[in-house]
Protein backbone atom coordinates (compact mmCIF):
# COMPACT_ATOMS: atom_id res chain seq x y z
CA UNK A 1 0.00 0.00 0.00
CA UNK A 2 1.12 3.57 -0.86
CA UNK A 3 2.53 6.10 1.68
CA UNK A 4 -0.97 8.04 1.22
CA UNK A 5 -2.78 5.17 3.00
CA UNK A 6 -0.31 4.90 6.10
CA UNK A 7 -0.22 8.55 6.61
CA UNK A 8 -3.98 8.48 6.32
CA UNK A 9 -4.25 5.79 9.02
CA UNK A 10 -1.93 7.50 11.69
CA UNK A 11 -4.12 10.04 12.85
CA UNK A 12 -6.68 7.40 13.47
CA UNK A 13 -4.60 4.94 15.38
CA UNK A 14 -3.16 7.80 17.22
CA UNK A 15 -6.63 8.92 18.54
CA UNK A 16 -7.37 5.53 19.39
CA UNK A 17 -4.33 4.72 20.79
CA UNK A 18 -3.52 2.36 18.65
CA UNK A 19 -0.22 4.02 17.59
CA UNK A 20 2.34 0.64 18.40
CA UNK A 21 0.84 -1.20 15.87
CA UNK A 22 2.96 0.33 13.30
CA UNK A 23 5.68 -0.51 15.43
CA UNK A 24 8.62 -1.76 13.26
CA UNK A 25 6.79 -0.88 10.67
CA UNK A 26 9.54 0.42 7.98
CA UNK A 27 11.89 -2.96 8.77
CA UNK A 28 9.08 -5.36 7.22
CA UNK A 29 9.44 -6.66 3.63
CA UNK A 30 7.19 -4.71 1.29
CA UNK A 31 4.76 -7.54 1.24
CA UNK A 32 4.30 -7.81 4.86
CA UNK A 33 4.06 -4.29 5.05
CA UNK A 34 1.51 -4.42 2.52
CA UNK A 35 -0.35 -7.16 4.50
CA UNK A 36 -0.12 -5.41 7.70
CA UNK A 37 -1.79 -2.35 6.42
CA UNK A 38 -4.57 -3.98 4.34
CA UNK A 39 -5.74 -5.48 7.59
CA UNK A 40 -5.69 -2.79 9.82
CA UNK A 41 -7.32 -0.68 6.63
CA UNK A 42 -10.23 -3.21 7.17
CA UNK A 43 -11.00 -2.45 11.34
CA UNK A 44 -12.88 0.29 12.54
CA UNK A 45 -10.67 1.47 15.24
CA UNK A 46 -13.09 4.37 16.78
CA UNK A 47 -15.85 1.52 16.73
CA UNK A 48 -13.62 -0.83 18.86
CA UNK A 49 -12.91 1.49 21.38
CA UNK A 50 -15.96 2.33 21.85
CA UNK A 51 -17.50 -1.15 22.22
CA UNK A 52 -14.26 -1.95 24.41
CA UNK A 53 -15.08 0.77 26.77
CA UNK A 54 -18.47 0.31 26.63
CA UNK A 55 -18.19 -3.96 27.72
CA UNK A 56 -15.50 -3.21 30.16
CA UNK A 57 -18.00 -0.88 31.83
CA UNK A 58 -20.66 -3.15 31.75
CA UNK A 59 -18.90 -6.49 32.85
CA UNK A 60 -18.13 -4.71 36.09
CA UNK A 61 -22.09 -4.14 36.60
CA UNK A 62 -24.23 -7.10 38.70
CA UNK A 63 -26.79 -8.78 36.53
CA UNK A 64 -29.87 -8.05 37.88
CA UNK A 65 -32.12 -10.94 39.83
CA UNK A 66 -33.21 -13.59 37.13
CA UNK A 67 -37.32 -14.53 37.90
CA UNK A 68 -38.60 -17.37 36.14
CA UNK A 69 -40.52 -17.42 32.59
CA UNK A 70 -44.04 -18.11 32.80
CA UNK A 71 -45.36 -17.79 29.32
CA UNK A 72 -44.10 -20.96 27.76
CA UNK A 73 -46.64 -22.25 25.08
CA UNK A 74 -46.12 -26.31 26.31
CA UNK A 75 -46.88 -29.30 24.48
CA UNK A 76 -49.72 -30.10 26.46
CA UNK A 77 -51.30 -26.17 26.25
CA UNK A 78 -52.24 -26.71 22.81
CA UNK A 79 -54.83 -28.74 20.60
CA UNK A 80 -54.19 -30.64 17.71
CA UNK A 81 -56.53 -28.09 15.88
CA UNK A 82 -54.45 -25.31 16.90
CA UNK A 83 -51.32 -27.07 15.45
CA UNK A 84 -53.50 -27.88 12.12
CA UNK A 85 -53.69 -23.99 11.84
CA UNK A 86 -50.54 -22.79 12.80
CA UNK A 87 -49.39 -25.51 10.51
CA UNK A 88 -50.92 -24.26 7.33
CA UNK A 89 -50.58 -20.70 8.34
CA UNK A 90 -46.87 -21.45 8.22
CA UNK A 91 -46.97 -23.55 5.33
CA UNK A 92 -48.57 -20.65 3.45
CA UNK A 93 -46.00 -17.84 4.62
CA UNK A 94 -43.82 -20.44 3.22
CA UNK A 95 -45.49 -20.33 -0.22
CA UNK A 96 -45.85 -16.79 -0.77
CA UNK A 97 -42.11 -16.42 -0.11
CA UNK A 98 -42.18 -15.10 3.15
CA UNK A 99 -40.20 -16.75 5.15
CA UNK A 100 -36.19 -17.30 5.14
CA UNK A 101 -33.98 -19.54 6.88
CA UNK A 102 -30.68 -18.53 8.32
CA UNK A 103 -27.87 -20.78 9.39
CA UNK A 104 -25.28 -19.98 11.56
CA UNK A 105 -22.38 -22.07 10.16
CA UNK A 106 -19.04 -20.13 11.31
CA UNK A 107 -17.91 -23.29 13.42
CA UNK A 108 -15.51 -25.81 12.26
CA UNK A 109 -15.43 -29.21 12.89
CA UNK A 110 -12.38 -29.41 15.20
CA UNK A 111 -13.48 -31.16 18.39
CA UNK A 112 -14.79 -34.17 16.00
CA UNK A 113 -11.56 -34.42 14.76
CA UNK A 114 -12.31 -33.17 11.43
CA UNK A 115 -10.43 -29.72 10.11
CA UNK A 116 -13.43 -28.98 7.44
CA UNK A 117 -16.55 -26.76 8.35
CA UNK A 118 -18.87 -28.57 10.60
CA UNK A 119 -21.76 -28.50 8.28
CA UNK A 120 -19.31 -30.87 6.03
CA UNK A 121 -19.46 -33.52 8.56
CA UNK A 122 -20.93 -36.59 7.83
CA UNK A 123 -22.33 -38.17 11.56
CA UNK A 124 -22.03 -41.59 10.42
CA UNK A 125 -25.92 -42.33 8.99
CA UNK A 126 -26.48 -45.18 6.43
CA UNK A 127 -26.84 -42.78 3.74
CA UNK A 128 -23.55 -40.87 4.33
CA UNK A 129 -25.04 -37.03 4.11
CA UNK A 130 -23.60 -34.04 5.27
CA UNK A 131 -24.84 -32.27 8.34
CA UNK A 132 -25.29 -29.43 5.30
CA UNK A 133 -27.19 -32.10 2.73
CA UNK A 134 -29.55 -33.07 5.47
CA UNK A 135 -30.69 -29.63 6.08
CA UNK A 136 -30.55 -28.88 2.10
CA UNK A 137 -32.76 -31.69 1.59
CA UNK A 138 -35.30 -30.19 4.39
CA UNK A 139 -35.97 -27.32 2.73
CA UNK A 140 -36.68 -29.22 -1.00
CA UNK A 141 -39.10 -31.23 1.00
CA UNK A 142 -40.69 -27.59 2.75
CA UNK A 143 -41.04 -26.35 -0.96
CA UNK A 144 -42.91 -29.21 -2.05
CA UNK A 145 -45.48 -29.39 1.38
CA UNK A 146 -46.00 -25.14 0.80
CA UNK A 147 -46.88 -26.44 -2.91
CA UNK A 148 -49.30 -28.82 -1.85
CA UNK A 149 -50.66 -26.71 0.62
CA UNK A 150 -51.12 -24.25 -2.15
CA UNK A 151 -52.73 -26.75 -4.36
CA UNK A 152 -49.81 -27.59 -6.50
CA UNK A 153 -49.18 -24.36 -7.44
CA UNK A 154 -45.42 -22.98 -7.95
CA UNK A 155 -44.14 -21.82 -5.19
CA UNK A 156 -40.31 -19.44 -5.11
CA UNK A 157 -38.05 -21.02 -3.80
CA UNK A 158 -37.13 -20.99 -0.03
CA UNK A 159 -34.49 -18.48 0.56
CA UNK A 160 -31.64 -19.81 3.01
CA UNK A 161 -29.16 -17.01 4.12
CA UNK A 162 -26.21 -19.00 5.63
CA UNK A 163 -23.37 -17.30 7.79
CA UNK A 164 -19.81 -18.42 7.53
CA UNK A 165 -16.79 -17.22 9.33
CA UNK A 166 -13.32 -16.48 7.53
CA UNK A 167 -12.70 -19.69 8.25
CA UNK A 168 -14.78 -21.55 7.00
CA UNK A 169 -16.14 -19.49 4.03
CA UNK A 170 -14.31 -20.78 1.21
CA UNK A 171 -14.90 -24.38 2.14
CA UNK A 172 -18.48 -23.97 3.04
CA UNK A 173 -18.82 -22.62 -0.43
CA UNK A 174 -16.86 -25.42 -2.48
CA UNK A 175 -18.90 -28.09 -0.56
CA UNK A 176 -22.24 -26.94 -2.06
CA UNK A 177 -20.70 -26.49 -5.53
CA UNK A 178 -19.52 -29.59 -5.72
CA UNK A 179 -22.08 -31.39 -4.95
CA UNK A 180 -24.55 -29.14 -6.75
CA UNK A 181 -26.34 -27.20 -4.12
CA UNK A 182 -27.73 -30.74 -3.15
CA UNK A 183 -30.55 -30.35 -5.61
CA UNK A 184 -31.44 -26.31 -4.90
CA UNK A 185 -31.12 -23.49 -7.02
CA UNK A 186 -28.07 -22.14 -6.37
CA UNK A 187 -29.73 -18.21 -5.95
CA UNK A 188 -31.84 -19.03 -3.28
CA UNK A 189 -29.17 -19.67 -1.31
CA UNK A 190 -27.19 -16.44 0.13
CA UNK A 191 -23.73 -16.70 1.74
CA UNK A 192 -22.02 -14.60 3.93
CA UNK A 193 -19.09 -14.37 6.69
CA UNK A 194 -19.78 -13.15 10.17
CA UNK A 195 -17.69 -10.17 11.59
CA UNK A 196 -14.21 -10.57 13.16
CA UNK A 197 -12.95 -8.30 16.11
CA UNK A 198 -9.13 -7.37 17.48
CA UNK A 199 -7.96 -9.17 20.33
CA UNK A 200 -7.22 -6.49 23.55
CA UNK A 201 -5.17 -6.12 26.63
CA UNK A 202 -6.34 -5.66 29.91
CA UNK A 203 -5.81 -1.64 28.78
CA UNK A 204 -7.65 -2.15 25.31
CA UNK A 205 -4.61 -2.50 23.65
CA UNK A 206 -4.80 -4.43 20.52
CA UNK A 207 -2.26 -7.57 19.87
CA UNK A 208 -0.68 -8.03 17.18
CA UNK A 209 0.07 -11.80 16.61
CA UNK A 210 2.86 -11.26 14.38
CA UNK A 211 4.82 -8.61 12.82
CA UNK A 212 2.39 -8.22 10.01
CA UNK A 213 -1.05 -9.73 11.77
CA UNK A 214 -3.33 -8.73 14.53
CA UNK A 215 -4.71 -10.91 16.93
CA UNK A 216 -8.09 -11.73 15.47
CA UNK A 217 -11.04 -13.64 16.76
CA UNK A 218 -14.38 -14.15 15.27
CA UNK A 219 -17.25 -11.54 17.37
CA UNK A 220 -19.57 -14.64 18.20
CA UNK A 221 -23.09 -15.59 16.75
CA UNK A 222 -24.26 -13.00 17.70
CA UNK A 223 -22.05 -11.09 14.93
CA UNK A 224 -25.13 -12.34 12.91
CA UNK A 225 -26.83 -9.27 13.20
CA UNK A 226 -23.92 -6.90 12.32
CA UNK A 227 -22.84 -9.60 9.19
CA UNK A 228 -26.88 -9.53 8.14
CA UNK A 229 -26.69 -5.78 7.58
CA UNK A 230 -23.27 -5.10 6.33
CA UNK A 231 -23.23 -8.24 3.90
CA UNK A 232 -25.92 -6.88 2.17
CA UNK A 233 -28.35 -10.11 3.24
CA UNK A 234 -31.48 -7.96 5.35
CA UNK A 235 -31.56 -6.10 1.72
CA UNK A 236 -31.93 -8.86 -0.44
CA UNK A 237 -34.16 -10.18 2.04
CA UNK A 238 -36.66 -7.20 1.50
CA UNK A 239 -36.29 -7.30 -2.03
CA UNK A 240 -37.53 -10.81 -1.83
CA UNK A 241 -40.50 -9.87 0.63
CA UNK A 242 -39.34 -11.81 3.00
CA UNK A 243 -41.32 -11.06 6.12
CA UNK A 244 -39.94 -13.51 8.63
CA UNK A 245 -36.61 -15.36 9.59
CA UNK A 246 -36.15 -18.61 11.15
CA UNK A 247 -32.98 -18.92 12.24
CA UNK A 248 -30.90 -22.42 13.50
CA UNK A 249 -27.46 -23.67 14.55
CA UNK A 250 -25.36 -26.02 12.02
CA UNK A 251 -24.71 -28.40 14.29
CA UNK A 252 -27.94 -29.49 15.22
CA UNK A 253 -28.94 -32.90 13.20
CA UNK A 254 -32.72 -32.96 14.21
CA UNK A 255 -33.47 -28.77 13.51
CA UNK A 256 -36.73 -28.55 11.81
CA UNK A 257 -35.51 -25.50 9.92
CA UNK A 258 -38.44 -23.11 8.74
CA UNK A 259 -40.93 -25.54 10.94
CA UNK A 260 -44.23 -24.25 9.70
CA UNK A 261 -45.72 -25.15 12.90
CA UNK A 262 -43.68 -22.52 14.91
CA UNK A 263 -43.35 -19.77 12.23
CA UNK A 264 -46.69 -19.95 11.73
CA UNK A 265 -47.84 -19.46 15.77
CA UNK A 266 -45.24 -16.68 15.62
CA UNK A 267 -46.16 -14.67 12.58
CA UNK A 268 -49.72 -15.10 13.44
CA UNK A 269 -49.12 -13.04 16.57
CA UNK A 270 -47.01 -10.61 15.49
CA UNK A 271 -43.83 -11.94 17.36
CA UNK A 272 -40.63 -10.06 16.98
CA UNK A 273 -38.46 -12.58 18.25
CA UNK A 274 -39.48 -16.33 19.63
CA UNK A 275 -37.75 -19.22 20.15
CA UNK A 276 -38.20 -22.93 20.42
CA UNK A 277 -37.53 -24.49 23.79
CA UNK A 278 -37.35 -28.17 25.49
CA UNK A 279 -37.54 -28.63 28.98
CA UNK A 280 -33.72 -29.27 30.92
CA UNK A 281 -33.18 -32.99 31.22
CA UNK A 282 -32.03 -32.79 34.80
CA UNK A 283 -31.26 -29.86 36.90
CA UNK A 284 -27.68 -29.79 36.40
CA UNK A 285 -27.93 -29.80 32.33
CA UNK A 286 -25.10 -27.87 31.27
CA UNK A 287 -27.01 -25.20 28.92
CA UNK A 288 -28.61 -22.24 29.20
CA UNK A 289 -31.89 -21.10 30.11
CA UNK A 290 -35.02 -19.06 29.69
CA UNK A 291 -35.67 -16.35 32.31
CA UNK A 292 -36.78 -12.80 32.91
CA UNK A 293 -34.91 -9.63 34.36
CA UNK A 294 -36.66 -6.41 35.17
CA UNK A 295 -39.44 -8.36 32.71
CA UNK A 296 -37.58 -8.69 29.87
CA UNK A 297 -36.69 -11.81 27.93
CA UNK A 298 -32.85 -13.15 28.58
CA UNK A 299 -30.79 -16.63 28.45
CA UNK A 300 -29.29 -17.15 31.57
CA UNK A 301 -26.23 -19.39 31.09
CA UNK A 302 -25.98 -22.58 33.70
CA UNK A 303 -22.86 -21.06 35.50
CA UNK A 304 -24.59 -17.87 36.36
CA UNK A 305 -27.39 -19.59 38.46
CA UNK A 306 -26.53 -21.08 42.27
CA UNK A 307 -26.90 -24.90 41.83
CA UNK A 308 -29.83 -24.65 44.75
CA UNK A 309 -31.83 -22.24 42.59
CA UNK A 310 -30.56 -24.51 39.39
CA UNK A 311 -32.23 -26.93 41.05
CA UNK A 312 -35.59 -25.53 42.70
CA UNK A 313 -38.78 -26.58 41.75
CA UNK A 314 -41.78 -24.72 41.73
CA UNK A 315 -44.16 -25.89 43.94
CA UNK A 316 -47.43 -24.76 42.08
CA UNK A 317 -45.99 -27.21 39.38
CA UNK A 318 -43.65 -29.36 40.89
CA UNK A 319 -41.07 -28.55 37.59
CA UNK A 320 -37.95 -26.57 37.47
CA UNK A 321 -38.04 -23.06 37.94
CA UNK A 322 -35.66 -22.91 35.68
CA UNK A 323 -36.18 -25.50 33.22
CA UNK A 324 -36.76 -24.18 29.80
CA UNK A 325 -33.64 -24.60 27.74
CA UNK A 326 -32.14 -22.27 24.79
CA UNK A 327 -31.33 -24.67 22.13
CA UNK A 328 -30.76 -22.12 19.56
CA UNK A 329 -34.20 -22.41 17.40
CA UNK A 330 -35.14 -18.83 16.79
CA UNK A 331 -37.79 -16.69 14.99
CA UNK A 332 -37.34 -13.43 14.08
CA UNK A 333 -39.45 -10.87 12.44
CA UNK A 334 -37.51 -9.20 9.53
CA UNK A 335 -38.38 -5.25 10.35
CA UNK A 336 -37.08 -6.16 13.88
CA UNK A 337 -33.95 -7.76 12.76
CA UNK A 338 -33.21 -4.48 10.40
CA UNK A 339 -34.05 -2.09 13.74
CA UNK A 340 -32.28 -3.92 16.36
CA UNK A 341 -28.52 -4.54 13.93
CA UNK A 342 -28.27 -0.73 14.49
CA UNK A 343 -29.01 -0.39 18.43
CA UNK A 344 -26.89 -3.51 18.92
CA UNK A 345 -24.24 -0.91 17.40
CA UNK A 346 -25.25 1.89 19.26
CA UNK A 347 -24.89 -0.01 22.73
CA UNK A 348 -21.70 -1.80 22.21
CA UNK A 349 -21.98 -4.33 24.97
CA UNK A 350 -19.88 -7.22 24.14
CA UNK A 351 -19.08 -10.17 26.71
CA UNK A 352 -15.78 -9.93 27.82
CA UNK A 353 -14.06 -13.41 27.34
CA UNK A 354 -10.24 -12.99 29.25
CA UNK A 355 -8.02 -15.57 27.46
CA UNK A 356 -4.36 -16.23 26.44
CA UNK A 357 -4.26 -14.61 23.55
CA UNK A 358 -1.09 -15.37 21.13
CA UNK A 359 1.60 -12.48 20.36
CA UNK A 360 4.96 -11.33 18.54
CA UNK A 361 6.03 -11.85 22.85
CA UNK A 362 4.19 -15.06 23.55
CA UNK A 363 1.15 -15.24 25.26
CA UNK A 364 -0.18 -12.80 26.80
CA UNK A 365 -3.30 -11.82 28.86
CA UNK A 366 -6.22 -10.42 27.05
CA UNK A 367 -9.44 -10.05 26.18
CA UNK A 368 -12.09 -11.08 23.09
CA UNK A 369 -15.34 -9.60 22.54
CA UNK A 370 -18.54 -11.16 21.43
CA UNK A 371 -21.89 -11.00 21.24
CA UNK A 372 -24.66 -13.97 21.88
CA UNK A 373 -27.47 -14.23 19.32
CA UNK A 374 -29.87 -13.70 22.10
CA UNK A 375 -28.51 -10.78 23.60
CA UNK A 376 -30.83 -8.89 21.58
CA UNK A 377 -33.94 -10.67 23.32
CA UNK A 378 -34.09 -7.90 25.79
CA UNK A 379 -34.70 -5.33 23.24
CA UNK A 380 -38.14 -7.08 21.69
CA UNK A 381 -41.18 -5.82 22.87
CA UNK A 382 -43.13 -9.09 21.58
CA UNK A 383 -41.25 -12.61 22.38
CA UNK A 384 -42.35 -16.29 22.40
CA UNK A 385 -41.25 -19.35 23.93
CA UNK A 386 -42.86 -22.66 21.99
CA UNK A 387 -41.91 -26.18 23.57
CA UNK A 388 -41.04 -28.78 21.42
CA UNK A 389 -39.87 -32.58 22.07
CA UNK A 390 -36.06 -32.58 22.60
CA UNK A 391 -36.62 -36.16 20.76
CA UNK A 392 -37.87 -35.43 17.85
CA UNK A 393 -35.99 -31.71 17.09
CA UNK A 394 -32.52 -31.57 18.96
CA UNK A 395 -29.94 -33.41 19.09
CA UNK A 396 -26.63 -31.33 19.05
CA UNK A 397 -22.89 -32.52 17.79
CA UNK A 398 -20.67 -31.16 19.50
CA UNK A 399 -18.00 -33.86 21.27
CA UNK A 400 -15.94 -36.40 19.21
CA UNK A 401 -17.26 -39.81 18.36
CA UNK A 402 -16.07 -42.71 19.46
CA UNK A 403 -16.03 -42.32 23.22
CA UNK A 404 -19.17 -42.52 24.57
CA UNK A 405 -19.92 -38.66 24.91
CA UNK A 406 -22.81 -37.11 25.31
CA UNK A 407 -24.05 -34.54 22.35
CA UNK A 408 -21.79 -36.83 19.66
CA UNK A 409 -21.95 -37.73 16.14
CA UNK A 410 -22.98 -41.05 17.54
CA UNK A 411 -25.93 -39.71 19.62
CA UNK A 412 -27.31 -37.73 17.17
CA UNK A 413 -27.42 -40.68 14.48
CA UNK A 414 -28.75 -42.81 17.13
CA UNK A 415 -31.98 -39.80 17.55
CA UNK A 416 -32.48 -39.80 13.64
CA UNK A 417 -32.66 -43.42 13.19
CA UNK A 418 -35.14 -44.10 16.49
CA UNK A 419 -37.03 -40.93 15.60
CA UNK A 420 -37.32 -42.22 12.02
CA UNK A 421 -38.36 -45.52 13.28
CA UNK A 422 -41.23 -44.00 15.23
CA UNK A 423 -42.12 -42.35 11.95
CA UNK A 424 -42.47 -45.22 10.09
CA UNK A 425 -44.08 -47.38 12.77
CA UNK A 426 -46.99 -44.87 12.75
CA UNK A 427 -47.55 -44.97 9.35
CA UNK A 428 -48.32 -48.59 9.64
CA UNK A 429 -44.85 -50.44 8.76
CA UNK A 430 -42.84 -52.82 11.10
CA UNK A 431 -39.05 -51.97 11.74
CA UNK A 432 -37.00 -55.40 12.11
CA UNK A 433 -33.78 -53.44 12.69
CA UNK A 434 -33.64 -52.60 16.31
CA UNK A 435 -30.89 -49.75 15.56
CA UNK A 436 -33.66 -47.79 14.06
CA UNK A 437 -34.74 -46.75 9.65
CA UNK A 438 -32.98 -43.85 7.77
CA UNK A 439 -36.16 -42.01 6.10
CA UNK A 440 -34.72 -38.83 3.69
CA UNK A 441 -35.59 -35.42 4.22
CA UNK A 442 -36.98 -35.25 0.98
CA UNK A 443 -39.25 -38.36 1.44
CA UNK A 444 -40.31 -36.92 4.63
CA UNK A 445 -39.70 -33.45 6.90
CA UNK A 446 -41.93 -34.49 9.79
CA UNK A 447 -43.36 -37.97 9.51
CA UNK A 448 -45.44 -37.10 7.06
CA UNK A 449 -46.13 -39.04 3.54
CA UNK A 450 -45.01 -42.33 4.55
CA UNK A 451 -48.03 -44.09 4.55
CA UNK A 452 -47.89 -45.39 1.38
CA UNK A 453 -44.51 -46.06 1.54
CA UNK A 454 -44.99 -47.90 4.85
CA UNK A 455 -48.08 -49.76 5.34
CA UNK A 456 -47.77 -53.02 6.09
CA UNK A 457 -44.55 -53.75 5.16
CA UNK A 458 -41.36 -55.06 6.76
CA UNK A 459 -37.61 -52.99 6.90
CA UNK A 460 -34.98 -55.23 8.28
CA UNK A 461 -32.39 -52.73 7.49
CA UNK A 462 -31.30 -48.95 8.46
CA UNK A 463 -31.40 -48.21 4.41
CA UNK A 464 -34.33 -49.30 2.28
CA UNK A 465 -33.91 -47.35 -0.90
CA UNK A 466 -37.77 -46.80 -0.75
CA UNK A 467 -37.87 -44.32 2.32
CA UNK A 468 -34.70 -42.58 0.56
CA UNK A 469 -37.24 -41.15 -2.46
CA UNK A 470 -35.02 -43.10 -5.17
CA UNK A 471 -38.06 -45.18 -6.62
CA UNK A 472 -40.22 -41.93 -6.35
CA UNK A 473 -38.00 -39.71 -7.70
CA UNK A 474 -35.80 -41.56 -10.55
CA UNK A 475 -36.57 -41.90 -13.97
CA UNK A 476 -38.31 -44.64 -15.42
CA UNK A 477 -35.60 -46.67 -17.11
CA UNK A 478 -33.51 -46.11 -13.77
CA UNK A 479 -35.61 -47.76 -11.18
CA UNK A 480 -34.20 -51.20 -11.97
CA UNK A 481 -31.06 -49.97 -11.60
CA UNK A 482 -31.76 -48.63 -8.09
CA UNK A 483 -33.42 -51.56 -7.27
CA UNK A 484 -30.75 -53.77 -8.81
CA UNK A 485 -27.86 -51.67 -6.93
CA UNK A 486 -29.57 -52.39 -3.64
CA UNK A 487 -31.26 -55.71 -3.44
CA UNK A 488 -30.42 -58.40 -1.65
CA UNK A 489 -32.60 -61.22 -2.64
CA UNK A 490 -34.60 -61.08 0.14
CA UNK A 491 -38.34 -59.59 0.37
CA UNK A 492 -38.86 -56.64 -2.29
CA UNK A 493 -39.25 -53.59 0.29
CA UNK A 494 -35.56 -54.33 1.81
CA UNK A 495 -32.42 -53.70 1.22
CA UNK A 496 -28.95 -55.01 2.84
CA UNK A 497 -27.29 -52.82 5.06
CA UNK A 498 -25.14 -50.95 2.20
CA UNK A 499 -21.42 -51.50 2.39
CA UNK A 500 -19.53 -49.29 5.66
CA UNK A 501 -23.26 -48.32 6.69
CA UNK A 502 -23.64 -46.05 3.22
CA UNK A 503 -26.06 -46.03 0.35
CA UNK A 504 -25.27 -48.09 -3.04
CA UNK A 505 -23.04 -45.88 -4.93
CA UNK A 506 -24.71 -46.76 -7.84
CA UNK A 507 -28.18 -45.59 -5.76
CA UNK A 508 -26.82 -42.53 -4.71
CA UNK A 509 -25.62 -41.07 -7.65
CA UNK A 510 -28.97 -41.35 -9.65
CA UNK A 511 -30.78 -40.18 -6.49
CA UNK A 512 -28.45 -36.90 -6.18
CA UNK A 513 -28.99 -36.37 -9.74
CA UNK A 514 -33.04 -37.01 -9.58
CA UNK A 515 -33.75 -34.84 -6.88
CA UNK A 516 -32.01 -32.08 -8.74
CA UNK A 517 -34.25 -32.59 -11.85
CA UNK A 518 -37.39 -33.05 -9.49
CA UNK A 519 -37.17 -29.94 -7.70
CA UNK A 520 -35.94 -27.33 -10.19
Amino acid sequence: MAATGLEALRPVLEKTGQQHLLEGYESLPEEQQAALLEQLKGIDFEYVAHIFKASMAAADVPAAPAAPVADVATLKGRTPQECDAWRAAGLRLIGAGKLAVLLLAGGQGTRLGSAAPKGCYNIGLPSKKSLFQLQAERVLRLQTLAAQQSGGAEVPPLRWYIMTSPATDAETKKHFRDHGFFGLKESQVFFFSQGALPALTEGGAIIREAPARLAMAPDGNGGVYMALRSSGALADMAAHFVEAVDCYCVDNALVRLGDPLFVGYCHERGIECGARVVAKAYPEEKVGVFARRGGALEVVEYSELDPAEAAASDPATGELKYGWSNICLHYFRRDWLEAVSGRLAEMGRYHIARKKIPSMDGPVAGVKLELFIFDTFPLASSTALFEVRREEEFAPVKNAPGQGLPDSPDTARDAILALHKRWVEAAGGHVICTDGVEVSPLVSYAGEGLKDLAAGKEFNALYDVHLQGFLALAPKGAVSRIKGAAASGTAEYSSPRPEAKGAPGGARIIANSASSLHHQ
